[in-house]
């Protein structure tokens, strides 16, 4: 997609947005393409908008995006923003950091009936920035979606565990320090109860509410991911070896079975 992009904006000397045909209103400033049988919406961008990036910058991900339902939406729930559909996603700019979390996809989910990632990219004010954090993204968003355990709320600190994880499970030297070997005989839940645990800031009181366990239960598993890892996830760098090992197992894991 990017390079066709690439090519198209070669060819015309313009800025474009481009993002597959929905059946949705065509309107002036866009023609449609036919490319692989797919038809998609070339969109000639004005200057001002891409030039003038200057905000927090949220994107939105839904596997059939209804731009125009999912903007009205945003409209009524936030003021003063500026919605855009571009790269397959839909854009939202604001001046300030918005009152978006967690809970924010449930809310999009109950009003569309589909699935909702939602990525903060944190404040951008240029278009190659934006541009840059769309492409990781884009590289990541199937890793995103696979993983089960993962909230639909994805900050950029998110988006960095991931590319590092990615990188572990891709990178041949990395993948041969780590314990596959044992991991991949242990109980999944034994391994998703450490990452909550790790994910909850390494807290037994909120991990055990999270995950609706009784404290002496979580405290046990723990206990025999240290027999059968030798790392102690109330200690940073165990945690870290843990958490970096075990969902660059699962990255693999679902690719492989993808």
């Amino acid at each position: 997609m990017q390079s066709l992009i690439e090519f198209f904006e070669k060819e015309t000397n313009k800025k474009i947005n481009m993002f597959k045909y929905n059946n949705e209103k065509i309107t002036s400033n866009q023609n449609l393409i036919e490319f692989n049988n797919t038809t998609y919406v070339i969109e000639f961008l004005k200057d001002s908008i891409l030039n003038h990036v200057n905000g927090h910058c949220y994107l939105f991900n839904q596997q059939n995006l209804d731009f125009d339902s999912l903007k009205n939406i945003l409209n009524n729930l936030y003021e003063d923003v500026q919605i855009y559909n571009y790269n397959n996603y839909l854009l939202l700019i604001s001046d300030d950091i918005l009152d978006i979390d967690c809970s924010t996809p449930t809310i999009i989910e109950s009003e569309t009936y589909s699935k909702t990632y939602i990525i903060y990219l944190e404040k951008i004010t240029n278009i190659d920035n934006l541009d840059f954090k769309i492409n990781i993204t884009n590289e990541l968003i199937d890793i995103i979606i696979n993983d089960s355990n993962t909230s639909k709320f994805i900050t950029l600190n998110d988006l960095i565990m991931y590319k590092v994880t990615s990188i572990a499970s891709n990178n041949k030297q990395i993948s041969s320090l780590i314990k596959y070997d044992i991991i991949k005989n242990i109980d999944k839940n034994l391994l998703t109860t450490g990452i909550n645990f790790i994910e909850n800031d390494l807290n037994i009181s909120k991990t055990s509410n999270k995950l609706f366990l009784h404290r002496n239960t979580l405290i046990y598993r723990l206990e025999k991911i240290k027999e059968y890892l030798n790392l102690d996830l109330k200690n940073f760098k165990d945690a870290f070896i843990f958490y970096l090992s075990v969902k660059s197992f699962l990255n693999f894991m679902n690719n492989y079975n993808s």
